[in-house]
């Protein structure tokens, strides 16, 4: 279970259920907190460009309807992920529901199942595109 002091809760949302819901996803899933515990983020992978696009366009129309958006980066078929609130700062119910949306949607697009590791921002903010401009075997 994560600890109530290693997350910083938006204001407004209730503590306690802000922490249970994150330690759910965070042992039950790949998400992970980020940013001093003021957000929550992940990496997806897909088979193709296509599918990752999809999946990015089926979060971007949940993000409207809910008026929320994330910080996030695409390279190829990975797309990084971070949820946290702007204003007032810290982590929300509003991240983790979206969290939980793209964890639906990515099941959806057939994610694949590879390491977290693999789809993670570096250090310079960028991903590797891997296999986007490789020939394809015969």
């Amino acid at each position: 279970m994560i600890k109530a002091e290693e997350i910083s809760v938006s204001a407004g949302d209730d503590p306690q259920s802000i922490t249970e819901q994150a330690t759910e996803l965070v042992t039950q899933g790949k998400w992970q907190l980020c940013n001093e515990g003021k957000g929550i983020e992940r990496g997806f992978k897909f088979k193709t460009f296509k599918a990752t696009w999809s999946f990015m366009d089926q979060v971007a129309e949940e993000c409207k309807k809910q008026k929320h958006h994330p910080e996030w980066s695409n390279v190829y078929n990975k797309t990084h992920i971070r949820w946290t609130t702007h204003n007032p700062e810290g982590l929300s119910s509003k991240d983790t529901a979206m969290a939980r949306f793209c964890d639906q949607a990515a099941k959806e697009f057939n994610e694949l199942d590879v390491p977290s590791s693999e789809c993670k921002l570096g250090v310079d903010g960028k991903v590797k595109a891997g296999d986007c401009c490789t020939p394809k075997k015969a």
